[in-house]
């Protein structure tokens, strides 16, 4: 029988495998804190191990940081898959159905905020399709409050200024 901490790693690498794109930090979180999988102290150290050992990627936007399974993430999966038993995977799936509008949103929309070398921020706001970009727009300022603030604005503005380009151009 698998350890607690490789069955919250597996439960995790499920969840990404399935959404086929990132999943926020926290969305994961609340699933396995609400379920009753993992305490936080356990959720820590399981985000640390399944990122140091490749089995995800992360990406950080804003104050929130994404994962994507790896290659190596889904071989372990299949190898080790069997240990999840029928409820966790029925759990799983319907968190996936139930927050699938959501979550597919927050894959859709990015915004990321990258240091630059002259001292200023590189602010890089993307609306995404099947992971390919709709739209980009690259923003270079001169702090990182403001950064942070027009990444966290990207997600509830971008339809509102994708509209206004394309209204604007055409």
């Amino acid at each position: 029988m698998s350890s607690p901490l490789a069955i919250y790693k597996l439960i995790i690498l499920y969840l990404l495998d399935k959404a086929d794109g990132e999943i926020a930090m926290d969305r994961l979180s609340s699933f396995l804190l609400e379920k009753g999988y993992v305490n936080f102290l356990s959720l820590t150290q399981t985000y640390a191990e399944i990122e140091k050992s490749g089995l995800v990627s992360s990406r950080n936007s804003g104050d929130r940081c994404f994962y994507q399974i790896t290659a190596d993430g889904r071989q372990t999966l299949r190898i080790f898959r069997s240990d999840l038993g029928r409820e966790i995977i029925q759990q799983a799936d319907d968190f996936l159905k139930s927050e699938g509008t959501v979550l597919r949103s927050e894959q859709s929309v990015r915004a990321d905020c990258i240091p630059a070398e002259n001292g200023m921020y590189n602010v890089v706001l993307k609306v995404m399709e099947r992971n390919d970009p709709v739209m980009e727009i690259r923003l270079q300022v001169p702090d990182k409050g403001l950064a942070e603030e027009i990444c966290r604005r990207w997600p509830e503005k971008n339809e509102k200024i994708y509209n206004s380009l394309i209204e604007n151009l055409f």
